[in-house]
């Protein structure tokens, strides 16, 4: 989904110091305000780690400094990895959003059953009263399906070398994992190669050559503990 089909009255952000903090940190990193671009990066807490996302939220580049095993350690790449990937995600939709121009308020359009009841017949009165009924009901039923509907199974991508595994669903991510003995040999450049490959497979990046398909291992129904990163989609509550 690219950014500018984000609909801005949907994004619930609370106004308090930490969310106002946040918000300052991912559109004026710095101090200097960025300005809506092709490309916008975010780094982990050690700078070791670097991700960037086009416009459309994909992920282009994965760039891992050498040096990083000492200053993040194998246990904790992909924490840090995932958390400076959904940074770059928070950090693109935040300057989209504020440099979006300001739609023009709609006309309220009148509602036909703000009429005085006095003023319809018997007949208009009672159709009236079934259409709203009816159309109720309906919105009734819809919320009971959705309700009942499965959710959809979690699967696992794993990148080409086999040092990360994205665990999605619903072609959303939910968690990065990695083998720490595996992690503790490859260099820089391979490893953020390697990621960056991992995100195109998942459908959340590009990279230079065409991507193979997302290789699915079903686990099951969630037991709604990774849902958290999608529970509210509160843009400005993670750290870098």
């Amino acid at each position: 989904m690219t950014l500018e089909h984000v609909e801005l009255a949907t994004l619930q952000v609370r106004d308090d110091p930490r969310m106002r903090a946040r918000f300052a940190e991912l559109t004026r990193p710095g101090g200097t305000p960025l300005e809506p671009a092709d490309a916008y990066e975010a780094r982990d807490s050690s700078g070791f780690v670097v991700v960037t996302v086009n416009k459309a939220a994909k992920v282009t580049n994965v760039r891992i400094r050498p040096g990083w095993v000492g200053q993040i350690g194998p246990a904790a790449l992909p924490a840090a990895l995932f958390n400076t990937y959904v940074t770059a995600l928070q950090r693109a939709l935040a300057v989209e959003l504020i440099h979006r121009p300001k739609s023009t308020p709609r006309t309220p359009v009148p509602d036909s059953d703000s009429l005085d009841p006095a003023e319809l017949s018997v007949d208009e009165f009672l159709a009236r009263t079934r259409a709203r009924s009816e159309a109720t009901n309906r919105q009734y039923e819809a919320i009971r399906r959705q309700q009942q509907a499965p959710l959809a199974e979690i699967y696992e991508v794993r990148s080409p070398l086999g040092y990360l595994t994205l665990r999605m669903r619903g072609g959303g991510p939910l968690a990065l994992h990695g083998d720490p003995r595996a992690l503790d040999n490859p260099s820089a450049e391979a490893l953020g190669e390697d990621a960056l490959q991992l995100f195109a497979r998942a459908g959340l990046g590009v990279a230079s050559e065409a991507r193979p398909a997302p290789e699915r291992e079903p686990r099951g129904v969630s037991d709604g503990a990774d849902d958290d990163y999608f529970a509210e989609f509160d843009v400005f509550d993670d750290e870098d």
